[in-house]
């Protein structure tokens, strides 16, 4: 399989992960805020124990980096994460990277160990295996789960598999993603200038991440001396989603208006019926009643008459 395939195979991938990732969000009502930016054209204010190696660059309006191992060198700053969804994404440029050498960065806890609990690492390491593209997770229990570009990690046996290097002198765009509803983190590599996706993949975690206090390059965990890795990180940003708790509302049936046709009645008038009443003595109905019997029989006698 060519190596344009592998990216389509990618993008299908990391499409897949997304579309997996939004029916979980969308069930839960969230806020998306921003926990830290930077494009450093300020100073960003980052902590560090090696200012010779970790430093802002007001020219560039980047920031510098050496790591190298063995001494324990770090630079950070503190954000208030706590345990939610987010993403990282940020800008990185390698000038040199001698063998057995990394760049390390993301969110991670106060210990700043990239080989301890609690990480979510994307790392560029010039090793064994060549200039390769990782990401690294380690839960508090400081459980692993990695991905990287060499061709077993995320490809296995396929045929045409290859090994996806990084270059020296070019800028990637990097995401790295953790989903909390589905306890799952996935990174995605392009070049910053084409936009052309270099290396994506996923792990699953299988549990919530806690602990992580900060966003930090750090070389703590690497004991190597002597090798390093130089280079530019910028347009750093951490996004975060927070649940929001919504009040079901009930719903008002609409009302249709309809159109009421009223009917034209006719009253007639009724002829109220007399009744008798203690004023009118009962021999006085006699004679009209007798009138009317008498009227009745002669009516039939002359009718029948009339027939013969």
């Amino acid at each position: 399989m060519p190596m344009k395939g592998f990216r389509i195979l990618m993008l299908l991938l990391l499409g897949c992960c997304a579309i997996l990732a939004f029916p979980a969000t969308a069930a839960e009502t969230t806020v998306k805020s921003v926990l830290y930016q930077s494009d450093f054209s300020e100073s960003p204010g980052w902590n560090t124990n090696s200012p010779t190696r970790y430093y802002w660059d007001p020219s560039l309006e980047m920031y510098h980096f050496k790591t190298e191992g063995g001494t324990n060198g770090y630079a950070f700053i503190p954000v208030k994460y706590n345990g939610q969804s987010f993403i990282i994404d940020f800008d990185v440029v390698i000038l040199t990277s001698q063998k057995e050498s990394g760049f390390r960065f993301g969110l991670i806890s106060s210990e700043m160990d990239f080989t301890r609990g609690t990480n979510v690492l994307s790392s560029f390491e010039n090793g064994k295996y060549g200039k390769i593209m990782s990401l690294r997770v380690i839960d508090q229990n400081n459980q692993l789960r990695e991905a990287t570009s060499y061709y077993t990690s995320y490809c296995g046996n396929l045929p045409g598999c290859q090994t996806v290097e990084f270059k020296e002198n070019m800028t990637y765009h990097v995401t790295a993603r953790y989903t909390k509803e589905l306890q799952h983190a996935d990174i995605k590599v392009t070049e910053k200038e084409s936009g052309e996706l270099v290396w994506g993949y996923f792990v699953s975690v299988g549990r919530d991440l806690f602990f992580m206090d900060r966003l930090a390059i750090t070389t703590r965990g690497d004991y190597a001396f002597g090798p390093f890795l130089e280079g530019y990180i910028d347009n750093v940003e951490l996004v975060v989603f927070n649940p929001v708790e919504t009040t079901p509302t009930t719903a008002v049936p609409m009302q249709v208006p309809t159109d009421v046709t009223t009917i034209p009645t006719t009253t007639v008038p009724t002829t109220p019926t007399p009744t008798p009443t203690p004023s009118t003595p009962l021999g006085d109905s006699l004679p009209l009643a007798a009138m009317g019997i008498a009227g009745s029989l002669l009516g039939n006698s002359i009718r029948r008459k009339r027939l013969k």
